[in-house]
């Protein structure tokens, strides 16, 4: 049922103002070298503070030689203190400093995406070469982004006429990518992946992807494999100072499956699941520079489709948001002021058709859909959001830096009220070897859709939820390059959207989280370590008649991680990433109780109290090895992903299971050993 539900809330995951504002980053080409062992600049912004807190920036070809990556420079985030997963592998969410996986936002330099991973976490929906620089804000950010917990910045590759290309062939997928040059100043990138795994699963799988081994008529079956495609491209214009692009991604998931397994406990959740769900956006991008005066104007258009088919009852839900947004920002650049001004208009019409029950809540003590009375719904949603905001870095003296500004906005969507957000950061540079800084704020952020519709949701729900970060850095630099970096934090939520036994839901609900990120990143010659250690406290209010609050998934309170790569020459290397955190909490079932359904008895479990035991602990261990041969300006690539080789000597469990009278009969495991091969040539 875990899996139903993930699809359920997965449909729902497309809030009527995902409104992530994302700083315009100037990108420097970087030609191809066949020195492996250089260090490829970051990328930064006028707009960008260094020695701020919970600031972490990765570039594309370093993110790729993280043991388990898998090809997808993305999961790199996975191994930024800060960030926790209740699995060893793709399918597990992703916490951030207590935020739930939704109130995390990605962008492409400020350009919308319907979703960011193709089946909510197999690969991402951008194409390796199409991604140049990956910027994860875990907390205390300017106010350029809007967003409650994180923003994860990814900055595009933007062309440059180098007639350069990649293919990539892996085990699960393949993609293709070339920059091609049109004119003088004209340049077109494109990139094309589709996944592959579905045109040979029949040999391997025989139609089934899960039976139960205590009852083989329990079963999953499908009858189409999930697949996935995506393609992205970019006309870019340069003239003397200012230049044009055009950007376009789409991506695709589909999959139709047919599941029994809860024939005797939830007889309404059995029989088909098919999704099939979809985005397309473009973008128009202007930029402007001169020596004291950047801008960047961006007109785009996202089209999401998600159309999903549940279970012989017929449930059904196709949400098609259509998000239309003009974004304005100014920087100036003066020698003791970085002044930024901008505004963002959003418009979004939601046409919604659905026969379902309510979207579920994410916990783990769901009720049963058979317990659930279905709503019609069949309505389109618009509303229009006005966002203005400014701020400014000032550079007081050579060694203490502020940034102060604030973000207000206005929507005439229901009855919701306006808002606004201060935010402000403070750096101090003891010396050129130890930095300290400070950043404090707040960050709003829209209810998802479905909890303010109705029949769905509480329509008079009106106003925002918001957090108040508090967030420290440390920065130690030692002699031989190393660097030590703590960052405590605290984070208070107010406003959650919370159940409520009367009116569905209200937004009364609080929570908070507390905890510190520790990073040790040393370079030994041929030898790159990154040591991170994640310590994390965080509760939330469930219930508006229960003003406890309990922990939740996110709650895992220790996470270490040792990631490793050796380069044994010019063209071998070795990675290693080891991972090891406290397991996540789950709600027990402690008894049962009879209930009626077409004449046939059935059981309903009986929860205990919420989040009180925690799974074991996970371990996982990824290994990568790849070697790069070149020849002139060629290359070519072989690596070899050992994922999950943990799984070899110990299971990762993420579930219990239980049998029809809920009595516990086995356990969830993660994906096992997983090889990739991946061969790659650049040309």
């Amino acid at each position: 049922m875990k899996n139903l539900l993930f699809l359920i809330l997965f449909l729902f995951s497309f809030p009527l103002w995902a409104v992530t504002e994302l700083s315009d980053i100037n990108v420097t080409a970087t030609e191809n070298s066949n020195n492996e062992t250089a260090q490829t600049p970051l990328l930064q912004s006028e707009i960008f503070l260094p020695a701020a807190p919970m600031q972490k920036q990765i570039r594309t070809k370093d993110a790729l030689e993280i043991a388990g990556s898998n090809g997808d420079p993305l999961k790199s985030i996975q191994t930024f203190a800060g960030v926790v997963s209740t699995s060893n592998d793709s399918s597990g969410d992703i916490y951030i400093h207590g935020s739930k996986p939704r109130e995390t936002l990605f962008n492409i330099n400020h350009l919308r995406l319907g979703y960011i991973f193709h089946f909510g976490g197999l690969y991402s929906v951008i194409a390796p070469e199409a991604v140049d620089q990956i910027d994860a804000y875990l907390g205390g950010f300017d106010t350029t982004y809007e967003a409650m917990g994180a923003v994860v910045d990814i900055t595009p590759k933007y062309p440059t006429g180098s007639n350069k290309g990649r293919i990539h062939i892996g085990m699960y997928d393949s993609d293709f990518a070339y920059d091609m040059k049109l004119g003088e100043n004209t340049s077109l990138f494109v990139s094309a992946r589709r996944s592959y795994f579905d045109l040979f699963a029949d040999a391997i799988l025989d139609g089934k992807l899960f039976e139960d081994d205590n009852d083989k008529t329990k079963k999953v079956t499908y009858t189409l494999f999930p697949q996935f495609y995506d393609m992205n491209f970019i006309l870019a214009h340069k003239m003397e100072n200012q230049d044009f692009a055009l950007e376009f991604i789409r991506a695709n998931d589909k999959l139709k499956i047919n599941t029994n397994i809860n024939k005797n406990k939830d007889p309404i959740a059995t029989g088909k699941v098919e999704t099939d769900t979809a985005f397309t956006t473009i973008g128009l991008r202007w930029n402007y520079y001169n020596d004291i005066y950047s801008a960047m104007t961006l007109l785009s258009y996202l089209d999401t489709d998600v159309d999903l088919d549940l279970f012989s009852a017929n449930y059904y839900v196709n949400l098609n948001p259509q998000i239309t947004t003009l974004y304005h920002q100014s920087v100036w650049s003066f020698d003791l002021h970085t002044p930024t001004i901008g505004f963002e208009i959003n418009r979004n019409r939601t046409p919604i058709d659905a026969y379902a029950t309510g979207k579920p809540t994410g916990n783990d003590f769901e009720e049963l859909v058979t317990d659930q009375t279905p709503v019609r719904l069949n309505s389109v949603f618009v509303g229009v959001q006005y966002t203005f905001f400014a701020q400014d870095i000032w550079n007081i003296t050579p060694t203490n830096h502020f940034r102060y500004g604030a973000r207000v906005w206005k929507t005439d969507f229901q009855d919701f009220t306006s808002g606004i957000d201060l935010r402000l950061a403070w750096v101090h540079d003891f010396d050129d070897t130890l930095t300290l800084s400070f950043a404090v704020g707040k960050y709003s952020q829209f209810p998802e859709n479905s909890y303010l519709v109705e029949g769905f949701g509480n329509p008079k729900i009106n106003t925002s939820e918001f957090s108040i970060h508090y967030a420290f850095n440390i920065t130690k630099t030692f002699e031989n390059a190393s660097q030590l970096i703590v960052e405590p934090y605290f984070k208070s939520f107010d406003n959650l959207v919370i159940d409520d036994a009367f009116e569905k839901y209200k937004a009364i609900g609080e929570g908070k989280a507390s905890g510190v990120d520790v990073t040790y990143v040393a370079n030994f010659q041929s030898i790159d370590m990154t040591l991170a250690y994640t310590y994390i406290k965080t509760r939330r209010q469930l219930f508006t008649n229960d003003t406890t609050q309990y922990r939740f998934q996110g709650d895992i309170p220790h996470t270490f991680q040792l990631s490793t790569k050796y380069r044994f020459s010019n063209q071998w290397r070795i990675s290693s990433l080891l991972r090891l955190n406290s397991g996540t909490p789950y709600t027990p079932i402690i008894a049962t109780e009879d209930f009626e359904y077409q004449g046939k008895t059935y059981k309903r479990p009986i929860y205990g109290a919420y989040y009180s035991q925690r799974l074991p602990a996970l371990f996982d261990w990824d290994i990568q090895f790849g070697k790069t041969y070149y020849h002139k300006t060629n290359s070519i690539e072989y690596s070899i992903e050992l994922m999950n080789f943990s799984s070899l000597f110990k299971k990762s469990i993420q579930a219990y299971t239980y049998d029809d009278n809920y009595k516990r009969d086995g356990e969830v495991t993660g994906l096992g050993f997983l090889p990739a091969l991946h061969i790659t040539y650049r040309f």
